[in-house]
């Protein structure tokens, strides 16, 4: 596909808990997960973190081995690698899709979120987010305050790099 998540989607949770991944996605999940083929379903990594996260952040396979092998290089008994192997590794699990696209939202995973019903599952670049759709609304008006050189009023590609005027 793209090698990227883009998009917001708003998706049902089902009865039985489950969240349908959009198709788009699950073609991403598939080329991230070395060990899927056609005719099998893709895995993925869900990063949930503590209480400073009030979203899921959805890895491939590969994306987080990335991430686990630059915690790697760092020093060992580090506070810095602590805390990043705690979140990318204690405070993670993996999910399989299931023959239609969906994944099963475990308890822990909905109660973190307070989500039912609904779910806002959004591209993020490398990784797609899944948030309750109340909170995700909230989090991006947020995002439009000043911030050192951020103006909330000009289009944002204007930060890309290399396309100053």
């Amino acid at each position: 596909m793209f090698g990227v998540f883009i998009g917001e989607h708003e998706n049902k949770i089902d009865s039985k808990f489950r969240l349908s991944i959009p198709a788009d996605f699950r073609r991403e999940l598939e080329e991230g997960d070395p060990k899927w083929e056609p005719g099998k379903n893709a895995s993925m990594a869900i990063v949930y973190g503590d209480q400073r996260r009030n979203y899921l952040e959805v890895f491939t396979i590969k994306d987080l081995m990335g991430v686990h092998r630059m915690i790697a290089k760092m020093p060992r008994g580090s506070a810095k690698r602590a805390a990043l192997q705690k979140l990318y590794a204690t405070q993670a699990v993996t999910a399989t899709l299931d023959d239609t696209g969906r994944i099963v939202l475990s308890a822990k995973l909905r109660e973190k979120l307070g989500i039912e019903g609904l779910a806002a599952v959004v591209g993020n670049g490398e990784t797609f987010q899944i948030w309750k759709p109340e909170t995700y609304a909230a989090d991006t008006a947020a995002l439009l305050h000043e911030d050192e050189d951020f103006d909330p009023e000009l289009d944002p590609s204007v930060y890309l790099p290399g396309l100053e005027d």
